[in-house]
């Protein structure tokens, strides 16, 4: 009788939750009887029900609207990082641009000097250059000769190299620049699409 009891309660705490009237037992015979009314009005055991839904719909328009605003404004943030981004490297390229005419600059005055060496250093241009200068030695006279413009030969030759393994160095850091400004363009454009 008491396992029956237990079920019986259960039923009538759900259909009362649920605003249905419990089953009431009769006495005349052990079966039960249904009488359940459904009220018409599911708020009449809770009058504040539709401002309760009225106020969780708002807080879930909300919600959704601050969820997308927070959306944007990430998207913006990563938008101005990307753009903060890409002018650092464009600046950067600018620079190594610069660089690259910089030593053009150079490399050109020290290309002229060494030809002009070069034909010096000619046996023939060591004699021109001897022509009017008596000297009791002149085999001395054409070793000194030899001998400065050699080490000036060194001298610019060391330096147009230098400059080539600097404007080496400078065009693969370009290159690797141009590579990230195309990157970052391609990530810029994927960012402002709209979603």
């Amino acid at each position: 009788m008491r396992l029956l009891i237990l079920p019986v309660t259960l039923v009538a705490v759900t259909l009362a939750i649920m605003g249905q009237q419990p089953i009431t037992p009769n006495a005349s015979n052990a079966s039960t009887q249904t009488t359940t009314k459904r009220s018409g009005n599911p708020s009449a055991n809770c009058p504040d029900i539709d401002e309760l839904r009225k106020n969780v719909a708002q807080l879930s328009g909300e919600n959704q609207r601050l969820k997308k605003r927070v959306a944007d404004l990430e998207r913006d943030r990563s938008v101005a990082t990307i753009q903060e981004q890409l002018e650092k490297e464009e600046q950067r390229g600018e620079a190594l641009q610069h660089h690259l005419f910089e030593i053009a600059e150079k490399e050109g005055p020290l290309s002229t000097r060494m030809d002009q060496v070069a034909q010096q250093l000619n046996p023939e241009a060591i004699e021109r250059s001897l022509a009017g200068v008596g000297s009791l030695h002149p085999e001395d006279a054409r070793e000194d000769i030899r001998r400065r413009l050699t080490n000036e030969k060194t001298r610019i030759q060391t330096q147009l190299d230098l400059l080539k393994q600097d404007q080496r160095r400078t065009q693969a850091s370009l290159a690797t620049t141009d590579a990230a400004i195309q990157r970052l363009k391609q990530k810029l454009l994927e960012a402002q699409r709209p979603q």
